[in-house]
């Protein structure tokens, strides 16, 4: 039987990418939804990659997207605008009688999450629960690149976040996530109306994130914790409310701590994940150059 093809969306992103090449791998067909055009899209398109460029909230250009394919991962970035996507995504998927998806979603969601960006995947989560497509729903905890986004610091020497240094999480790599993603794209059917919480393989406070990223690259590294607004405005999103107000609701929506922490990866996969140091040292060149 011919494998289905399956439409990737955020398929330039940290877990888009690699879910493309591990399905390419595992010998399946792949659309790739993109914004536009550039050096990552033709990197997709040489890998063997069907590319749409389009706009994910206009309805048309989801519905083309979704043509002839029935299988689809819904990814988007952290954005007011998580809901109307959805929406526009489950509406063209219900058209085109889509027999599957995998949802992007996070760690800390319930109906009572006080991060604004959080309720708003709680409630995506519920959309397309009422499609009637079966659904598995992903619930990763921070990723490990978000270090990336403060690698300006760290090549100064520093580490400067909003979490309390003693705050621990299990940070987890997007190519992790993307393993996962494409092992039950590519078999979904033991994973419908499944909600995976997933982590990396180790809790690790702060302090200890500091450490780690010193030892790895040779350099003393003390974490410090500042505010919010400092942090959003060392990254250049000072004045983007959303991201402020959700990072300054993930202590109490439950990001840290180890209540549910699990192998999940591992047992989807049949690979554990790989460790914060490994993370590190693989993106070395972009903590030191």
């Amino acid at each position: 039987m011919e494998k289905p093809k399956i439409l990737i969306t955020g398929a330039t992103g940290s877990t888009g990418m690699p879910s493309v090449e591990v399905l390419l791998q595992k010998g399946f067909q792949v659309r790739a939804l993109v914004h536009k055009e550039d050096a990552r899209s033709a990197r997709l398109k040489e890998l063997g990659v069907e590319i749409v460029v389009g706009d994910m909230q206009n309805l048309d250009d989801v519905r083309l997207a979704w043509q002839g394919v029935k299988r689809g991962y819904f990814c988007y970035p952290l954005s007011p605008d998580l809901l109307d996507v959805t929406v526009i995504f489950a509406q063209a998927a219900k058209e085109a009688g889509a027999e599957f998806i995998v949802n992007m979603s996070q760690k800390q969601v319930t109906s009572t999450s006080k991060s604004p960006a959080t309720i708003r995947h709680f409630l995506s989560e519920e959309v397309f629960k009422w499609t009637g497509i079966p659904t598995a729903h992903l619930r990763p905890t921070f990723f490990a690149e978000w270090f990336l986004y403060v690698s300006g610091q760290i090549k100064a020497g520093k580490l400067q976040m909003s979490f309390p240094a003693e705050a621990k999480h299990a940070p987890i790599a997007g190519e992790d996530i993307a393993r996962t993603v494409g092992s039950i794209l590519a078999d979904p059917d033991q994973h419908i109306g499944k909600v995976y919480q997933l982590f990396g393989p180790e809790l690790l406070s702060y302090r200890e994130i500091g450490e780690i990223i010193g030892k790895t690259l040779g350099k003393d590294i003390v974490y410090e914790q500042v505010s919010v607004q400092d942090m959003a405005d060392s990254i250049g999103l000072g004045s983007y409310d959303h991201f402020k107000n959700h990072v300054a609701n993930t202590e109490g929506d439950n990001i840290f701590g180890e209540p549910t922490f699990n192998n999940k990866i591992e047992e989807i996969t049949g690979r554990p994940p790989i460790t914060f140091a490994d993370f590190i040292e693989k993106n070395r060149r972009a903590f030191t150059l």
